[in-house]
């Protein structure tokens, strides 16, 4: 975890990582890989123009979505958990599954000399991709660096969040974000006639989404042990993250969705 942050100096960013990309480079022609590409860089740009706040980086199979101007604030952690969690949901709706880290601390983003070339270094990345690495699950890990300094400003507002299951909060202290808010209570919602039907048009785009997200990740995990392939890498992270997301959001997920 960063040390001795300095909050007024430090960022929020998200490291996502498009997975399976190498094997995407092997076998899909140069077009198809640009098309999901630029579907995922269409939805950091989406968030960028209704946030303001927020840029995105991006290289090879790597996004970076950081906060700009420098400095904490509840508002910071809030959008990037929010923000974060939607845009898994629209890349997993699209097929595309991804892994990532958020975290705060020192993120410096600046050109070159010549002004021709961006440079971008700090703690809070490599915090952030030694995290998203070691994890073998699809989704979004929210470390303590990024969580610590909201938790001290409101005490207790963690554990009030985790049991409104925005996340679940491990043992060493690494929060789970769940990507998909929409789905939650969305059940209960319908039957009082809050849900309009067609629901590929209801809370558009984000609640289309979060179906479409979950389905596909049910969808694979199925597609695995269907095979009886439940210990290849790929396959625990379909099965990892599909059993958390049951687990974790009860039977709102499964209710129709």
């Amino acid at each position: 975890m960063n040390q001795h942050i300095s909050l007024d100096q430090g960022r929020y960013l998200l490291f996502l990582d498009i997975l399976g990309f190498s094997q995407l480079v092997e076998t899909k022609r140069t077009e198809e890989i640009y098309a999901i590409i630029d579907n995922a860089l269409k939805t950091f740009s989406r968030w960028e123009k209704l946030n303001g706040l927020f840029k995105t980086i991006y290289f090879s199979d790597t996004f970076i979505f950081y906060q700009e101007p420098k400095g904490y604030g509840n508002w910071a952690f809030l959008d990037v958990y929010a923000i974060g969690g939607m845009i898994l949901s629209a890349l997993l709706a699209e097929g595309i599954p991804a892994r990532g880290a958020i975290s705060f601390g020192e993120f410096e983003v600046k050109f070159d000399a010549t002004g021709r070339h961006q440079v971008y270094f700090g703690k809070a990345l490599i915090e952030a991709y030694k995290a998203e690495q070691r994890e073998k699950w699809i989704g979004i890990t929210i470390l303590p660096s990024a969580w610590h300094p909201y938790e001290a400003q409101k005490p207790g507002i963690i554990d009030v969040l985790a049991s409104e299951r925005v996340w679940s909060k491990r043992d060493d202290g690494v929060l789970l974000l769940n990507p998909f808010i929409k789905l939650l209570d969305w059940y209960s919602s319908a039957l009082i006639g809050e849900v309009n039907k067609p629901y590929s048009k209801w809370d558009a785009p984000e609640f289309p989404n979060d179906i479409q997200g979950f389905k596909f990740i049910r969808d694979q995990a199925a597609a695995y042990a269907a095979r009886n392939d439940f210990t290849s890498a790929v396959a625990i992270k379909y099965h990892t993250t599909e059993r958390f997301l049951e687990v974790f959001s009860g039977n709102s997920f499964t209710n129709g969705a």
